[in-house]
């Protein structure tokens, strides 16, 4: 099968930093049609070259850079790319996907993928242009920011090229650490940590190549009709006019925006932090990731000190806003701001501040164990100081970045209400006001998780009553497996507001020319990445025990609004999820069920 013709490159480029050494293998082509690439090509990496007891933070662990057949072609959004790792904050699978301009300049540079395995020595960057790839020194770049180290290496090596770096957390192995092109970041389960302890700081990419696609003119028609259905689309729209954050007030009308550290799920400053007051009066410019004709990102006006960001998001609003009862628009973007400049997870680090206030309001906690800062719910000075001691990793800043599951290690009373999965803060869907979100967040792969296919429809478009139970083991599985195939092709999610499966089939075929007489066969192809990745968690030692949610939610009623009353009724789903899925009831994929998949090596009955 000639790859080359199907919009890839066949090239994975392979770098180990203990040996210093490089090199490049061809796709596992007779399986690019079961994983399509992506989210699904990550997977099948790890799941084949891994190995059981894996430290993250050990050379041993494959930081595997990954694009989609879709990533640098002219498709709606084809910017997106991916990055798969063990997580040092779970130990689980775990992978993060980005927009920005780096995963097209990869691919124009000719690889599918890069895995980085191995720990350099002493800090270095990996130059990659048009196939010749070189590691320099970084010395001079450790310890910087993220925008310090982009002055840098822009004044280094000047224009047209794209740069994945990190920032202090990473550089000291904090599970709250992501990778960042510029303001756009792999965010969530450490991945940035992954980074720094090999010690790369950035890793720079050009490229001149082009992206062929397996039959032009059908991928031309079926462009059109992509472009026609998200031009169409009223949520779209929505989110050029308003960015991510325009959902925010339905989520709280919803009783489902986590307020308080998740003690109730409305803000009663929920309007001033709506889509329509930041349109008003912080932004000022859209920003638009390749290829995107939605430009949901938006840049902020200059604050008194010229602090200027693109954002915030819906879930870093949640996160450094509502769960913080923080409801000063300037407060949330200078948060904001800290976590891009130094390269952390706004969802974790809203979820530590919001635990910690709630802590300090219980008495569980004391300034003098803060460095003396003593955060109460809506202290927006507090919140400030303990950003920016986790962004630069100083005094309690060293341990509070590394998460909300390391602090239930120090401070085992509070685990009722520490709010994670498997060691990854959850999101911004309150799980007792949304039922099949709830099971999503007790699923998903890499922990607490609305991407991973949290049917997030049941709070805003009718399709199911959020309290209820029925149907949603059978909706978050559809859900599921259309998002393993979205990240797979690698386009945003977004596009999915007009684009349906439909649509995608249309244009994945076209590009790639492989074999899906149907949708249904290409939905198939999500049910096996979502499979992969389960087994890989299996190999781990992960069982039914994992799938859970804290006591907040499977324990305390929520207080007020539409969801007054409710938890979480988890093991139902649960059983019926498996069953769905061919898994046996501890959440192990059966053989029959891997044979069918044509997964056979047996390797989700390791552990």
């Amino acid at each position: 099968m000639e790859l080359r013709k199907r919009a890839y490159c066949n090239q994975i480029l392979r770098v180990n930093l203990s040996s210093g050494e490089f090199s490049t293998t061809p796709l596992p082509g007779d399986a690019m049609p079961l994983i399509l690439g992506g989210k699904g090509l990550g997977a099948w990496m790890l799941y084949h070259e891994g190995s059981s007891g894996v430290d993250p933070l050990s050379p041993d662990n494959q930081l595997i850079f990954h694009n989609g057949p879709l990533t640098g072609t002219t498709a709606p959004t084809a910017g997106r790319f991916g990055c798969t790792t063990l997580s040092p904050a779970t130990g689980t699978y775990s992978d993060a996907y980005c927009g920005g301009y780096w995963g097209p300049m990869l691919k124009y540079a000719g690889y599918d993928a890069l895995i980085v395995t191995g720990a350099a020595d002493e800090p270095l960057m990996l130059v990659i242009e048009d196939g010749k790839v070189e590691l320099r020194q970084a010395d001079h770049l450790w310890g910087s920011n993220i925008s310090q180290t982009n002055q840098v290496l822009r004044k280094e090596f000047g224009d047209g090229w794209q740069s994945l770096t990190i920032g202090p957390p990473g550089e000291k192995q904090r599970n709250l650490a992501g990778i960042f092109n510029d303001s756009r970041a792999l965010a969530r389960g450490g991945v940035g940590a992954v980074m720094g302890s090999k010690n790369l700081k950035a890793i720079l990419t050009r490229g001149s190549g082009l992206v062929k696609v397996h039959d032009p003119q059908r991928y031309n028609r079926a462009l059109q009709l992509a472009f026609r259905a998200v031009r169409m689309s009223s949520e779209t729209t929505l989110l050029s006019q308003e960015g991510t954050v325009n959902i925010l007030e339905i989520i709280n009308v919803m009783g489902a925006l986590p307020t308080r550290n998740f003690q109730s799920g409305q803000f009663e400053a929920a309007d001033a932090l709506s889509g329509d007051s930041f349109r008003k009066h912080e932004w000022v410019k859209d920003y638009a990731c390749f290829g995107c004709p939605i430009a949901c990102g938006k840049y902020t006006r200059p604050l008194e000190d010229g602090v200027v960001i693109e954002g915030p998001e819906y879930e870093t609003t949640f996160a450094l806003g509502s769960n913080c009862a923080i409801g000063d628009r300037e407060t949330i973007i200078r948060l904001n701001w800290w976590c891009d400049e130094y390269g952390l997870d706004t969802i974790s680090t809203g979820g530590v501040v919001g635990l910690l206030m709630e802590m300090f309001e219980r008495g569980l906690i004391q300034a003098r164990d803060l460095d003396g800062i003593a955060p109460r719910f809506g202290d927006a000075a507090a919140a400030l100081a303990l950003v920016e001691k986790m962004a630069k990793v100083e005094g309690c800043g060293e341990w509070l970045a590394q998460g909300v599951a390391s602090i239930v290690e120090m401070y085992p009373e509070v685990e009722p209400f520490a709010m994670h999965v498997k060691g990854l803060e959850m999101p911004a869907y309150h799980p007792n006001a949304a039922k099949g979100t709830a099971l999503a967040y007790a699923i998903s792969e890499r922990g607490a998780c609305h991407l991973r296919g949290a049917p997030l429809g049941e709070l805003f478009s009718g399709s199911a009553d959020p309290l209820s139970i029925e149907g949603k083991p059978q909706m978050f599985r559809d859900h599921q497996a259309d998002k393993a195939v979205w990240d797979s092709a690698c386009l945003c999610c977004f596009p999915g507001y007009g684009m349906k499966l439909k649509e995608l089939w249309q244009l994945v075929t076209a590009a790639t020319g492989f074999d899906y007489p149907t949708v249904k066969d290409l939905e198939l192809v999500g049910e096996r990445i979502s499979t992969l990745a389960r087994a890989i968690n299996v190999r781990e030692g992960f069982r039914r025990a994992a799938d859970t949610l804290p006591d907040r939610n499977l324990a305390q009623p929520m207080v007020g609004g539409p969801a007054d009353g409710h938890v979480v009724e988890l093991a139902p789903m649960l059983d019926e999820y498996y069953r769905l899925m061919g898994w046996d009831t501890e959440g192990v994929p059966t053989p029959e069920r891997m044979q069918e998949l044509q997964l056979v090596d047996g390797n989700a009955h390791m552990a």
